[in-house]
């Protein structure tokens, strides 16, 4: 769903916000840095192109900013203004996101930001991890990763995924529940966890048949914990002994970067049962290797995800391996349900989740495309535009669902032998 509003950094089209209009609206609304920094340190730090970023609502209006400093390897936040009627909409996290990214380009590895207590944006620095320094309302953070691991994530293809990719997981809620207590609960309540002799999970296997949402909740997973995210893919890791080396080589890599979330899809392809498949021995061994050593140090996690867990090698299944192995299945009929509010503006969502058995988000968005082509079609025959139920159904008729009931019977089949939550 898009918002009102986006973020730019200054620079990134010309222009997007005068310097006088950065200043206008923290005038306006009031800097959450207080007396530490004037009007002058900010004035010059954008005249001198320091790191800036901006939200600009639809209508174009500026409604959120931040300017800092890089002074070595600290980022110093000189203001951070909100305009009063567009504050509580998740601006200033998303400010401070994308500012984090500017500064680890300008080669710094903390964030400072001198807060008065109950100033506005207090609570987006403590959301976004900063410290909480007593005496000094001092808010610090290291940057959520050095240019040295930005330069290797960036390498691998990595990169910060969007916030709200967890909120945008709709039809999965059974499934995303047990990814919230098992995974990313423990991960991001550490302490907790600790406390209580929990060890948060570092390797987790998804199954479930085509469609049904595994990677999103890989990417969704390190949005909500606001990790960084790279895939890697089998089919550029190659076979056989030069693939083994080159997911060795690809692991022992990212496995320097901290708070990551690296996910291999089709694990079957690399993790295929040796017995029935020689050629996969090289990079099973590797996998067997590799994933422990990845696990080994904190704040990293492991995805993989197959649509045929049967052909996985079954030593990778063994316990001490994967912490977690989740079925991940098509929506039940009380999901379908949430679907068809989702996605379709008519209908009745209860009668349209007793007709989709097998249905995935995916195919509602099928129905909901080819439900508006038929609204469409008597639109240009002069019928008043608009989608009727009966056009929902008539969709629904058209789509054959991804998940058929001989995948539905060996995925129930499959979970209740494989899983491990």
């Amino acid at each position: 769903m898009s918002t009102a509003w986006k973020i730019h950094t200054l620079g990134d089209r010309d222009p997007v916000a005068p310097v006088e209009d950065v200043v206008r609206l923290i005038d306006l609304a009031g800097t959450s840095t207080g007396a530490a920094y004037g009007r002058s340190d900010v004035v010059e730090a954008l005249h001198e192109h320091q790191p800036a970023v901006v939200a600009v609502s639809s209508s174009g209006e500026l409604v959120g900013a931040v300017v800092a400093r890089v002074s070595g390897p600290d980022a110093h936040v000189l203001a951070f203004a909100l305009h009063p009627e567009w504050r509580r909409q998740g601006i200033g996290s998303a400010l401070l996101r994308r500012l984090d990214q500017e500064v680890i380009h300008r080669g710094a590895c903390r964030l400072l930001a001198v807060v008065q207590a109950g100033q506005v944006g207090e609570d987006a620095f403590v959301n976004q991890g900063f410290t909480h320094l007593e005496g000094l309302h001092l808010y610090a953070r290291d940057a959520s990763m050095v240019p040295e691991e930005l330069a290797l994530l960036e390498r691998f293809g990595g990169y910060m995924p969007n916030e709200g990719l967890w909120e945008s997981m709709k039809g999965f809620s059974a499934a995303k529940e047990i990814l919230d207590r098992r995974v990313v609960a423990p991960l991001a309540h550490t302490e907790l966890a600790d406390r209580l002799g929990l060890r948060p999970p570092a390797a987790v296997l998804l199954f479930g048949p085509p469609g049904t949402g595994k990677t999103s909740f890989a990417r969704a997973i390190a949005s909500r914990l606001s990790w960084a995210f790279v895939e890697l893919h089998p089919s550029l890791l190659g076979q056989g002994v030069d693939g083994a080396r080159a997911l060795r080589d690809a692991l022992h890599e990212l496995g320097q970067v901290d708070r990551l979330v690296c996910f291999i899809d089709e694990a079957d392809e690399i993790a295929s049962d040796r017995t029935e498949r020689p050629d996969s021995q090289p990079l099973v061994n590797e996998l067997l290797k590799a994933v422990p050593m990845f696990k080994s140090r904190p704040d990293r996690l492991v995805v993989m995800a197959t649509n045929s867990i049967a052909a996985i090698d079954p030593a990778l299944l063994r316990p001490g391996r994967f912490d977690l192995i989740i079925p991940v299945g098509a929506p039940d009929e009380a999901e379908r349900a949430e679907l068809a509010v989702e996605f379709l503006v008519a209908g009745d969502p209860a009668e349209v989740a007793a007709r989709t058995p097998g249905f995935t988000p995916a195919d509602f968005a099928l129905v909901a495309q080819r439900a508006a082509q038929l609204a469409f079609d008597r639109a240009l025959d002069g019928e008043a535009p608009a989608v009727t139920g009966d056009d929902v159904l008539r969709a629904v008729q058209l789509t054959r669902p991804s998940v058929g009931a001989a995948s539905a019977d060996r995925f129930a089949e499959e979970a209740e032998r494989f899983a491990r939550l």
